[in-house]
């Protein structure tokens, strides 16, 4: 036990070590905030520690990395803490974001019983998705939010995942035989009014590799796992 404590404090650590490395200036923009790094792109990722693992942040087109911080499995789920130098969290469990802390919009707690990505790769199996024109089987399963800022808790949403076709231009990064999965949800605003929304996710042997989520109308993350980094 006293050497499985030292082994996560010593990841912790390093982790530390190389978020601060990412850290940037910050803009006016409290949105940009979220993820501002001043360096472009690509001397970003030439800037990145070998050894480590990235993802690939995206907010309103400014982009960023997030250091893989812990990654362990509970049950049949991958629970992930990726962190930024700035101080942001992102939990994410099978690649949906379950927590984000730190960001000008925060998710702090949810419940809910998502499908597993298993299910859908079933469902694929049956449906050419190059010639797909209409989604497979409906998916419609609830959740409760913790989300600030407002201090609303128990915000309730319906969601309705599907398969759906590829996009006519793939992200970078996603291969061509990824399966595609969006999700249609459906909340309520800060100020009470609806919101609908959809979220999409591209899976390889059932792992999200690119996904884009929502934390609010204002922040809307593209997500993307990097891997390790190679001297």
């Amino acid at each position: 036990m006293i050497l499985h404590c030292l082994k996560c404090v010593s990841l912790s650590m390093s982790v530390l070590v190389v978020a601060l490395t990412l850290q940037g200036c910050r803009g006016s923009n409290p949105v940009y905030d979220t993820l501002t790094n001043v360096l472009p792109w690509s001397q970003q990722y030439a800037n990145l520690q070998p050894g480590f693992e990235y993802l690939w942040v995206s907010v309103d087109g400014k982009a960023s990395v997030m250091a893989l911080g812990a990654r362990e499995t509970r049950g049949n789920a991958v629970h992930e803490h990726w962190y930024t130098g700035q101080g942001e969290m992102l939990h994410l469990v099978d690649g949906r974001v379950q927590q984000a802390l730190g960001f000008t919009h925060e998710l702090r707690q949810q419940t809910g019983a998502p499908p597993a990505w298993g299910s859908f790769a079933a469902q694929l199996g049956q449906v050419s998705m190059k010639d797909q024109t209409q989604s497979t089987k409906d998916v419609v399963w609830t959740r409760q939010l913790d989300v600030m800022p407002g201090y609303r808790f128990g915000m309730q949403e319906t969601v309705v995942s599907r398969t759906v076709a590829e996009p006519a231009r793939l992200p970078e990064g996603v291969p061509a035989q990824a399966q595609w999965v969006a999700d249609e949800v459906r909340g309520k605003k800060a100020n009470g009014l609806p919101w609908v929304y959809a979220q999409r996710f591209a899976l390889a042997n059932n792992r999200v590799v690119y996904s884009e989520q929502c934390l609010a109308p204002e922040v809307c993350l593209k997500l993307r796992p990097l891997g390790v980094v190679v001297p």
